[in-house]
C-alpha cells in the first residue's frame, strides 16, 4: 500500500497542473479512476487488519494457547433446574495422584427431599462417606473439609491432572447427571479440598511388638554352687584331732578328760 501511493499522489499533483487548454473530460476521467484506485487499496487494508488474527490463529495449530483454556469447574442442573450442581471437580494430592476427591455444591430446590446416591469419576465408583440427604431448600457440599464432611473419594485416576473426564451423580429422586469436570492438584484454592494423605502403617517385629526384644539370649536363670567342696562342719574339726590307739575304744569329747 505505501509503495504505491506517491506515484498515485504525483499523479494527483500532475492532473491538478494541467494547463487549461487541455480537454477536461480527459481530466475528469483520470481523477475518477485514481480516486476509485484509491478507494480499493483502503477496503483492501480494512480487511487484512480484520483476518489477520484469524490467520495467526490458524497458523498456531492445535497446540495455540486460545484452544488450550478450560473451565476450572463445572456445572449442571436436573428436573428442569430444581436441582443444581456447581464448582464440581476432581482434586487430587499436590503431584496431581490419586486417591482423589469430588467436589460439587449441590442445591436441592426440589419440593421433596433428595439423597446422593452414588458419584462416579469415568469408570470408577467413588466411595461415599457422610451425610448424603439434602432437605428441601438446601444444599450439600460435597468434599468440603471438617469433621462432619461428606466426601467421595476415588482411589485411583485414568488421567493425569488438568485432564477433563465425565463424573455421574446419581439421585434417590431426580435419577442421574453426567458431566465433565477437570483434575486439579490439591495446590492453591484446592489445598483445602485435597484428601487427606494416608497415615502410614507402623512396622511389626518378629516378636509382635515395636522395636521387640531381641530373640535367641536368655537371661541366666542362677548360678549352681561349686561341688565337691563343702565347708568343715565343729564335729569333723574335733574327730581331726583325735587319735585312736589300737584295741580301744574311744568317744571323742574334746572337753572331757579321763577318770583316774
Amino acid at each position: 500500500m505505501v509503495r504505491h501511493g506517491r506515484p498515485r499522489v504525483e499523479r494527483i499533483k500532475a492532473l491538478g497542473n494541467l494547463n487549461a487548454d487541455q480537454n477536461p473530460q480527459n481530466v475528469q476521467g483520470e481523477l475518477s479512476a485514481v480516486s476509485r484506485s484509491l478507494r480499493r487499496g483502503a477496503v483492501a487494508a480494512v480487511i487484512a487488519v480484520a483476518i489477520a488474527p484469524v490467520l495467526a490463529a490458524c497458523s498456531a495449530g492445535s497446540s495455540a494457547a486460545t484452544l488450550q483454556v478450560k473451565p476450572n469447574s463445572a456445572a449442571t442442573s436436573l428436573n428442569n433446574g430444581q436441582l443444581k450442581l456447581n464448582g464440581v471437580a476432581i482434586v487430587a494430592d499436590r503431584n496431581g495422584n490419586a486417591p482423589a476427591s469430588v467436589v460439587a455444591s449441590i442445591a436441592n430446590n426440589e419440593q421433596q427431599a433428595e439423597n446422593l446416591v452414588s458419584v462416579t469419576v469415568g469408570t470408577t465408583a467413588a466411595t461415599l462417606t457422610g451425610q448424603t440427604a439434602i432437605a428441601t431448600g438446601d444444599a450439600l457440599n460435597l468434599g468440603n473439609p471438617g469433621p462432619k464432611a461428606t466426601t467421595a473419594i476415588v482411589p485411583t485416576l485414568d488421567q493425569p491432572a488438568g485432564a477433563v473426564i465425565p463424573i455421574t451423580f446419581v439421585f434417590a429422586n431426580a435419577g442421574s447427571v453426567t458431566l465433565d469436570a477437570q483434575i486439579q492438584t490439591g495446590t492453591g484454592q484446592y489445598a483445602l479440598y485435597a484428601p487427606a494423605a494416608p497415615t502410614p502403617t507402623p512396622a511389626v517385629t518378629p516378636s509382635g511388638l515395636p522395636g521387640g526384644l531381641p530373640t535367641g539370649s536368655a537371661a541366666p536363670t542362677g548360678s549352681a554352687a561349686p561341688t565337691g567342696s563343702a565347708a568343715p562342719t565343729s564335729s569333723a574339726s574335733a574327730a581331726a584331732h583325735t587319735s585312736k590307739k589300737p584295741g580301744a575304744t574311744h568317744t571323742a569329747s574334746p572337753s572331757a578328760s579321763p577318770s583316774l
